[in-house]
C-alpha cells in the first residue's frame, strides 16, 4: 500500500479541514442508527479554536483507495492528561471508516502511531478524542441493533475489527445499567435516600449559572481522579461544553449535594437526544436550532452519566440522595426506567451502587490501547 493513499490534513487549511470533518457522513451514510456530532463543534475543535485544543498537539489523517476517501483519524497528545496520569500516553480519535478497507485503515493508523511515537508517546488509547467531553469514548462492541443513548455513539461492528487487526487490545470495558423504577430494590433505595435528612440536594440554576458550574466542575475534578478517562477540566473547558447546552438543558438533571451547607457531591443526567441529533446530520442552522429547542424536553429515555462524592463525605447517603432526586425527575417526565452509564468495569463501587438499585448491567463499549515499541 503506497503512502500516497494516506495524506495529512493541515488544520490551517479550511477546505481540507472541512473535508476531514464531513467525511464521517459519507462513510456512515448507510447506517440508520448512527448519529454524528455537530460539524461546527468538530471544526472549532480541530481548527484550534476550542479551549480543549489550547495545549493539545494533534495531526489529522485521511485514507483513500485511490479514487475516494474512505477513512479518517486524528493523533492527539493532551499534556493535561499526560501530567495527571504521569504517563507519556497519546490518543487516536475522530475515527471514521467505511467497511472493507483494511489495508488503507491499517496504513492510516500506522501513520498516526508514527506521529505519536516521534513525540515520545509509548502507549495509545483509542478511540478517544483527547478529553472525555469531546465525544467518541470507545467503540460500541455489543447491541448493534439497539438505539444508542446520547451522548454515546453507535459504531458498526467492523470498527472494532479495524483496531484489533492493527494490534489494539480491548482494555477498558464500559457497562451500561438499566434501573427499573418499578423494582422493589429501587423503591427501597428511594425510601432510604429521602430518609437521609443531613444531605440536601439542589439543582443548578441558570440565574447562578457560573457559580453552580464552578462547583460542579470542582466536584468532578475532586471525585473522578481515579477514573482512567478523566483529567482535570478547566473552567473554560467546562463552560465550553455546558454553555452550548444551556438553552436546552433541564437544570434539574444537574444536581449538587450539600452536607452542612458545603458541597459534598454531584450528579449529572442527560436525556437521550440521539433521535433529535440524527436528522441534523451534523448541521445546525437556525431551523435546526429551533427544532432542538422545541424537542429537547421530549424524550423517551434518559440516564445518569456522572455521579461523584467527595471522599470525606462517603457513607452518608450522598450518592443515594443524588440518584433518587435525578430519578424522581425522570419519573415526573413519565419514564419507567433510567440508564446508568457508562461505568468502568473495574469501578466496583459504582457497579455495586447501580446493582443496589436493582440495576442490570452489560458491557456495551470498549476502549482499546496499544503499547508502542
Amino acid at each position: 500500500m503506497s503512502k500516497e493513499y494516506i495524506r495529512e490534513v493541515l488544520s490551517s487549511d479550511p477546505l481540507a479541514l472541512k473535508r476531514f470533518v464531513t467525511l464521517v457522513h459519507e462513510v456512515m451514510a448507510s447506517h440508520p442508527l448512527f448519529y454524528s456530532e455537530l460539524d461546527s463543534d468538530v471544526l472549532r475543535q480541530l481548527s484550534g479554536k476550542s479551549s480543549f485544543f489550547r495545549d493539545m498537539r494533534y495531526a489529522l489523517f485521511i485514507a483513500s483507495n485511490g479514487a475516494h476517501d474512505v477513512a479518517r483519524c486524528a493523533a492527539l497528545i493532551n499534556p493535561q492528561y499526560q501530567h495527571a496520569k504521569n504517563e507519556p500516553v497519546g490518543f487516536i480519535g475522530y475515527f471514521a471508516a467505511a467497511p472493507g478497507y483494511e489495508p488503507q485503515v491499517e496504513m492510516m493508523l500506522e501513520n498516526a502511531e508514527a506521529w505519536l511515537s516521534n513525540r515520545g508517546v509509548t502507549r495509545i488509547i483509542a478511540p478517544y478524542n483527547g478529553s472525555v467531553f469531546l465525544g467518541s469514548l470507545g467503540l460500541r462492541t455489543n447491541a448493534f441493533d439497539e438505539e444508542p443513548a446520547y451522548p454515546f455513539g453507535w459504531h458498526p461492528p467492523y470498527y472494532a475489527d479495524y483496531f484489533k487487526d492493527s494490534g489494539y487490545t480491548p482494555t477498558y470495558p464500559l457497562l451500561s445499567y438499566v434501573i427499573d423504577f418499578s423494582s422493589e430494590r429501587y423503591h427501597s433505595m428511594v425510601q432510604r435516600a429521602f430518609d437521609t435528612t443531613q444531605v440536601r440536594v439542589r439543582a443548578i440554576e441558570k440565574r447562578t449559572w457560573n457559580n453552580d458550574l464552578e462547583t460542579v466542575r470542582w466536584l468532578l475534578n475532586e471525585t473522578f481522579t481515579e477514573e482512567w478517562e478523566h483529567c482535570p477540566t478547566t473552567s473554560d473547558q467546562f463552560h465550553e461544553i455546558l454553555d452550548s447546552l444551556k438553552p436546552i438543558l433541564d437544570t434539574r438533571q444537574t444536581l449538587i449535594a450539600e452536607v452542612d451547607d458545603n458541597p459534598a457531591g454531584f450528579c449529572w443526567g442527560m436525556p437521550d437526544w440521539a433521535p433529535l441529533f440524527r436528522p441534523l446530520k451534523g448541521k445546525l442552522g437556525p431551523r435546526q436550532r429551533i427544532k432542538l429547542l422545541l424537542g429537547s424536553g421530549h424524550y423517551l429515555r434518559a440516564g445518569l452519566i456522572m455521579i461523584g462524592v467527595l471522599p470525606d463525605q462517603r457513607g452518608k447517603g450522598v450518592a443515594r440522595k443524588l440518584a433518587a432526586a435525578l430519578f424522581r425527575r425522570y419519573e415526573q417526565k413519565g419514564l419507567e426506567k433510567s440508564l446508568y452509564h457508562l461505568v468502568n468495569e473495574n469501578n466496583t463501587v459504582s457497579r455495586l451502587f447501580a446493582e443496589s438499585m436493582g440495576g442490570k448491567g452489560r458491557v456495551i463499549y470498549h476502549v482499546y490501547d496499544k503499547k508502542l515499541n
